[in-house]
């Protein structure tokens, strides 16, 4: 069993429960979500261990939160109770463009934001196969960015999805915050897409975008959407093509690729193998709402591929 530490804000979604613009939904239903947290339930699931590390409010968002990571496995014993509210955000589905979802944040100076260097264990960081934090984490405050630099100098190996939101932070900081990492702290596994790389190096064309980011980092998983990924590593390259499936809401399906691919590479999956069932695992968390309630076993995964792969045309 590998273990992953993971570094991040969990929030509360509240998804609504009819597509449109929000100001004509009444419903919501409610979800655990955070990038990071994402990836530690996908990361779990698969047969390895995560311990989450971060802040939640002293609230019942924040001790539903801690509740419900700890039954999907996840080791939620460094989350600190923070006398400031646990963050949440609105998803509106399928307006004004079809398929898409868009994110309304409401965490500015929430729990998690305050997350420091003060919660790094010296101990988890050095023993942790991986430590494992995303953008999301560099742009909610000062000193969750600082906690993050500080992970990936003491880790042995490090873990990054770019994870712009720009909704956080210019394109401009994002850009020279996150290159800034990725020349101090060479990566083991760099997780990107084509809109990011666009932000860091100016190049959305995936093998343009690898060849101008892979000093930084030894393997690079280039996400593409819908399209599918290409994993680079070791001189290869190998691209994994989307299923063509009926899209609920796609919030979450970056994640669920990462941590699926990190869990099962860590296993001793060939990266080709393992991103194949990263598509798996990403087109079934667009077909349910919440980030975390598709996340699939590899029993599951397994049976996805044998059936899907049996149908012509939604590949």
């Amino acid at each position: 069993m590998k273990t992953m530490v993971a570094l991040g804000e969990i929030l509360i979604e509240l998804n609504s429960l009819s597509p449109g613009p929000l100001r004509h939904v009444t419903y919501f239903e409610k979800h655990i979500a955070g990038s990071e947290a994402n990836y530690c339930v996908a990361f779990t699931l698969l047969g390895n261990r995560c311990v989450f590390v971060g802040r939640v409010g002293d609230d019942e968002f924040g001790r539903n939160a801690i509740e419900w990571l700890r039954g999907k496995g996840v080791d939620v014993g460094r989350v600190k109770l923070d006398p400031n509210p646990t963050g949440i955000f609105f998803i509106q589905r399928n307006y004004p463009v079809p398929d898409k979802s868009i994110s309304i944040y409401y965490r500015k100076g929430s729990a998690g934001s305050r997350l420091s260097p003060g919660d790094l264990d010296d101990d988890l960081l050095r023993e942790a196969d991986v430590v494992h934090s995303t953008g999301i984490t560099l742009a909610i405050s000062e000193t969750a960015r600082e906690a993050v630099f500080e992970a990936f100098e003491r880790a042995k190996v490090t873990s990054f999805d770019t994870n712009i939101r720009l909704k956080l932070w210019s394109p401009e900081e994002a850009r020279e915050t996150i290159m800034n990492l990725l020349r101090r702290e060479p990566l083991k596994f760099l997780i990107t897409d084509t809109d990011d790389s666009k932000v860091l190096v100016g190049e959305s064309n995936p093998d343009e975008a690898y060849r101008l980011l892979s000093p930084y980092a030894e393997l690079v998983v280039m996400k593409q959407g819908p399209k599918g990924a290409t994993v680079y590593y070791e001189g290869e390259k190998y691209f994994s093509p989307g299923y063509t499936v009926k899209v609920e809401d796609v919030v979450g399906a970056g994640d669920a690729l990462g941590g699926t691919f990190l869990s099962l590479v860590l296993s001793g999956f060939p990266p080709k193998k393992a991103l194949d069932y990263a598509i798996a695992s990403s087109t079934l968390n667009v077909t349910m709402r919440g980030d975390q309630e598709p996340l699939p076993t590899l029993q599951e995964l397994d049976e996805f591929l044998r059936e899907m792969n049996k149908v012509p045309g939604v590949r």
